[in-house]
């Protein structure tokens, strides 16, 4: 079978994920990344990494060639996306990891070289296509740019679509407890953000700070708007995601059946997208994992019938890579099948 060619711009923390990623599925050949950093870094950063560690793979750079396995990459230091020149790739899907070009506006000068499908792996700022594994990723209409939105709607809109289906979400709140990340401080220092808390250190202090995901989740899930709340509650850790659900429904549940929802739908139909554990795991256990969010079962909870408590975990790089690169390959497939 002939395979998705895939573009990144964009070699941060989720780029440098969905290639591993990559790596070890055949489905696909990588064949250009771009980014405004060394080639060298380039190398050495995906190479070694302090969280998942050493890449088992040899990685060679020769000019501005990246050799990766079998995979030969070419590698530009471009600002500017309409000074790539990309139509000699011919490729498939790029994987917009950038954190910009938001709009799509900013992502036409891609398919103006030949790019088939752009993704982005962030929450768009226009009125862009949303689609997210195991919620929506049925209903893509072969746009040519869409938006996987971001780490934490993809672990949650999955979760309140199967509650929502069932027992009819009345309002519901998120708090999210998530790793510091790269746009956070080491220690006290300004900082580029309106919110006071980001100037803070990121390993030495709990930061509550704001959350897109209440904005697409509204849009998802329109009847909830302005009954939806979410918080992202930074910590001292490296990896990983613990999304804590309260969600009050019309309809009357116990914590047996929803436990036995979450199994039967991980078992069927959002198989490789939700998980479940009943291990008693931490947060360490969950780094590299693959799925959308792990649900931990003995912390499931049901108040007087109505009032639900969730609790689910996820690696919120390495698993919405993962996604983002099933999301890659959902695209395609659907592409070759309107095409036959």
């Amino acid at each position: 079978m002939q395979k998705i060619r895939v573009f990144i711009n964009g070699f941060g923390r989720v780029g440098r994920s969905a290639l591993r990623v990559m790596l070890d599925d055949d489905a696909f050949e990588v064949v250009g990344i771009n980014d405004i950093f060394s080639f060298s870094q380039f190398q050495y950063l995906l190479q070694y990494d302090s969280i998942y560690k050493a890449l088992p793979h040899k990685v060679t750079l020769d000019d501005d060639l990246l050799s990766v396995g079998a995979h030969k990459i070419k590698l530009f230091c471009q600002e500017d996306p309409a000074n790539l020149g990309l139509s000699f790739l011919d490729v498939d899907v790029l994987l917009q990891c950038s954190g910009m070009f938001l709009s799509l506006q900013t992502n036409m000068p891609y398919l103006d070289q030949g790019v088939r499908k752009v993704i982005l792996s962030t929450p768009p700022q226009d009125d862009m296509p949303i689609y997210i594994m195991g919620f929506n990723h049925h209903d893509y209409q072969d746009e040519k740019i869409i938006s996987n939105s971001s780490c934490s709607t993809n672990a949650i809109a999955p979760i309140m679509q199967m509650i929502d289906n069932l027992y009819s979400i009345k309002n519901a709140s998120v708090s999210m407890i998530h790793s510091y990340t790269s746009d956070q401080n080491l220690i006290d220092n300004k900082n580029a953000s309106s919110e006071l808390r980001r100037t803070r250190s990121a390993t030495q202090n709990i930061l509550p700070l704001e959350s897109t995901a209440t904005a697409t989740l509204g849009s998802l899930f329109p009847h909830l708007r302005g009954k939806l709340y979410t918080k992202s509650i930074r910590v001292p850790i490296s990896a990983t995601t613990l999304y804590d659900f309260t969600l009050y429904v019309k309809n009357q549940t116990d914590k047996e059946e929803l436990n036995a929802l979450f199994t039967k739908q991980a078992d069927g139909p959002l198989q490789n997208i939700i998980d479940i554990d009943d291990s008693y795991k931490v947060s360490s256990d969950f780094v590299k994992n693959r799925h959308s969010a792990t649900i931990d079962l003995p912390l499931t909870e049901v108040l007087d019938g109505h009032c639900i408590k969730i609790t689910a975990w996820q690696d919120n790089e390495y698993g919405y890579a993962y996604q983002l690169v099933e999301m890659a390959k959902h695209l395609f497939s659907r592409n070759v099948i309107a095409a036959v």
